[in-house]
C-alpha cells in the first residue's frame, strides 16, 4: 500500500508542478509582451536582451523591475496549490531546470524537456534573442501559436530547411 500512496504522492506532485507551470507561462506570456512594448522595452526588458546568443547564466540576468514582473508569476501557482514544502522545491528546481535549458543555446537531442507536448526550448528562445520579436512564452508554445507571435519563428525555420536542402 505505500507504493501505491507514494505513486499516487508523486503523480498529484508532477500534476501541481505542471499547473504552475502552466499560470506561470500564462502569466509569462502576457508580460513579457508587454515588456517589448517600445515605450518600455528600452528601460526594462532591453537589459535582458543585452546578450543575443544566450547562455545559461544569462536567464537570470535582468533588470531588478523585470524580475519582480516575471518572478511573480512564479509565486501564483505556488499560492494557489503549493500545500507542501516538498511542492515547493519541486516547482523550483523544475522551474530553474526549464530556464537554464532555455537560455543554454544548445538544444540537445535527447533533452527528456523535449518529451513535454508544446514546451518551446532552446531553439525556440534562441530566436527571441536573435529576433527580440515574438516567441513569448517562457515554457509552452500555445500561447505565441494562438497569438501568431510565432510566425516569424515558423518562417525563419523553413528558410533554414529551404537552405539546407540546396546545400546537400
Amino acid at each position: 500500500m505505500i507504493g501505491k500512496e507514494c505513486q499516487d504522492g508523486m503523480c498529484m506532485l508532477l500534476a501541481r508542478c505542471f499547473g504552475c507551470a502552466v499560470i506561470e507561462d500564462t502569466w509569462h506570456y502576457f508580460l513579457h509582451r508587454l515588456l517589448h512594448h517600445k515605450r518600455i522595452y528600452k528601460y526594462i526588458h532591453k537589459v535582458h536582451h543585452e546578450f543575443q546568443a544566450p547562455f545559461g547564466m544569462e536567464a537570470e540576468y535582468a533588470h531588478p523591475l523585470e524580475t519582480l514582473i516575471l518572478g511573480t508569476g512564479f509565486f501564483i501557482g505556488i499560492l494557489l496549490l503549493c500545500d507542501h514544502m516538498i511542492l515547493l522545491w519541486a516547482w523550483v528546481a523544475v522551474r530553474l531546470i526549464e530556464t537554464i535549458d532555455v537560455h543554454s543555446g544548445y538544444d540537445i537531442p535527447l533533452n527528456p524537456l523535449n518529451l513535454i507536448p508544446f514546451y518551446a526550448g532552446s531553439r525556440h528562445h534562441d530566436f527571441h534573442h536573435m529576433n527580440f520579436i515574438g516567441n513569448y512564452a517562457s515554457t509552452f508554445t500555445w500561447w505565441d501559436r494562438i497569438f501568431g507571435t510565432d510566425s516569424q519563428f515558423h518562417a525563419y525555420n523553413e528558410r533554414m530547411k529551404k537552405s539546407e536542402k540546396k546545400t546537400e
